[in-house]
């Protein structure tokens, strides 16, 4: 009841009451007008222009399904709820200086010199993400144990502290976090938070005031305002830490007590993140900066923050960074690159299955070929119709001969990738539409690190607490109805 009476009364929720309205109203605006003159011609001949240029835009397929199926159940409607309301929610003007923000990590990376040129590390080179050596890499299994090492290196910070979220929830986990941040701050150490708007609705009003007050920098990334088009997309995804250069922290781990189960709405949840240490945080540092002085349009010396810290490793890392504004799909790309590449075996873990053509045609490409593919999604789904959709993929996967599993005892939140047990990537990416196409995510590429056999065997423990699918169960006609009409808009869920 208290979770249901927070997102009533959540910004989320009113700018979702208020969006619903704005529909209903353009809606009975369009219809009247309609019937008036020529009006219901032209609405007409302008739902035909937008199709056409639909189908002839170089988009992923699903997306443009999106648009065009509502398009053509209401022709007089659709075009111009199209244009109002299609995703872009930044204007030409913000994304172009993106791009000019992204354009200078060259400077500050070009010296860094490729220790393993194969396919994957010099495609992410080109995006301006090196290859690491002298980093040591310590996979975290669960929230609790990345929580515990966090605080630990939260109160050895010397000079700086970083934390960049999309969810940031009051409760026992941010208390202690916060505690922490306040003391550094009044030591004079430089503390900045970026938390999404959207993903951290939970937080009072202008949140950032109250966090500078403490002496924290703050900021709010996309801020949700009440206009005309109330896009949610191009969210920041994100999870980095960085602590004085040296250390960095990324995953699934967002800040909210369920992801460290001192709350349990879904069951036990299963996360997991890694710790970085050394050279390759300097990557983590750059792209949390270029998100920072996206939001402040402040400019910023990169090198300031910069450390030496030289940690000897047995593998290979490059943390990357993917943005929605670029239209590059860097996190996509390497997931193709890493299925095609796979010899033996895929392992995944997920809590979201929602894939687009090109990924479905991958895995099942690989699992007709003998690849050993395990994928494990929840068994308690957070979103419901989320969930939906997801099952619609899984009949098809296990046709092929892959394997599906879900998690028994909750909810699993983990997002990572390993082929063949010896590369793998682990971040904020799920196998779903908005991380791969409208979010801003970040990834570390592993390869041959000591990590990598903790995540295997993380991969074993969790297959011995999960079931296999041999099917997705009887559903009533119903039932499979909405599964059809969601998987309809499932590139824009």
């Amino acid at each position: 009841m208290k979770r249901l009476l927070r997102m009533v009364l959540s910004r989320t929720f009113l700018i979702l009451i208020l969006l619903l309205l704005q529909i209903i109203l353009l809606f009975v605006l369009i219809n009247y007008i309609s019937q008036i003159g020529s009006w219901g011609t032209i609405f007409y001949a302008i739902s035909i222009l937008i199709i056409i240029y639909l189908i002839t835009r170089n988009e992923n397929p699903a997306y443009k399904m999106s648009w065009i199926i509502p398009i053509l159940i209401f022709p007089l409607f659709g075009g111009l709820f199209y244009l109002i309301y299609r995703n872009r929610n930044f204007s030409k003007k913000v994304i172009q200086r993106e791009l000019e923000i992204e354009k200078q990590r060259e400077q500050y990376v070009k010296d860094i010199k490729n220790p393993k040129p194969f396919q994957d590390t010099v495609y992410l080179q080109q995006q301006g993400y090196p290859t690491y050596k002298q980093t040591k890499t310590d996979f975290l299994g669960s929230g609790e144990l990345m929580f515990e090492k966090l605080l630990e290196d939260l109160k050895n910070a010397k000079k700086y502290i970083f934390m960049e979220f999309f969810i940031i929830n009051k409760g026992f986990m941010w208390d202690t976090i916060l505690d922490i941040l306040k003391e550094k701050a009044k030591a004079g150490l430089d503390v900045k938070i970026i938390y999404d708007d959207f993903g951290s609705s939970s937080l009072p009003y202008r949140y950032t005031k109250h966090l500078k007050k403490m002496g924290i920098d703050a900021l709010n990334f996309n801020p949700m305002r009440i206009h005309l088009n109330f896009a949610m997309n191009y969210r920041d995804h994100r999870k980095i830490v960085v602590i004085d250069g040296n250390v960095g922290y990324t995953g699934g781990i967002n800040i909210g007590d369920e992801y460290i189960n001192k709350i349990k709405p879904f069951g036990h949840w299963l996360d997991a993140g890694i710790r970085l240490e050394g050279e390759a945080v300097w990557s983590l540092v750059i792209s949390f900066l270029e998100t920072y002085q996206f939001i402040s349009h402040q400019e910023v010396d990169y090198l300031s923050y910069k450390s030496d810290l030289i940690v000897e490793s047995d593998g290979y890392v490059a943390p990357f960074s993917d943005t929605p504004l670029d239209k590059e799909l860097t996190t996509k790309n390497i997931f193709l690159s890493l299925i095609y590449s796979a010899k033996k075996s895929i392992y995944i873990t997920t809590p979201y299955l929602i894939i687009d053509h090109e990924l479905t045609t991958a895995f099942t490409f690989a699992a007709k070929s003998g690849i050993d593919i395990k994928i494990i999604i929840p068994y308690v789904p957070d979103k419901k119709i989320v969930f939906m959709v997801t099952e619609t993929y899984v009949p098809e996967l296990i046709a092929a001969g892959a394997k599906v599993y879900r998690y028994e005892p909750g909810f699993i939140h983990s997002k990572m990738m390993i082929i063949d047990g010896v590369k793998a990537v682990i971040g904020t990416a799920n196998f779903d539409f908005r991380s791969l196409y409208l979010h801003f995510e970040n990834t570390v590429y592993l390869d041959h690190t000591t990590s990598i056999q903790q995540m295997n065997a993380f991969i074993n423990e969790t297959l011995e607490q999960s079931v296999c699918v041999t099917q997705t169960g009887k559903r009533n006609l119903i039932y499979k109805l909405l599964q059809v009409i969601f998987r309809g808009f499932s590139s824009i869920m």
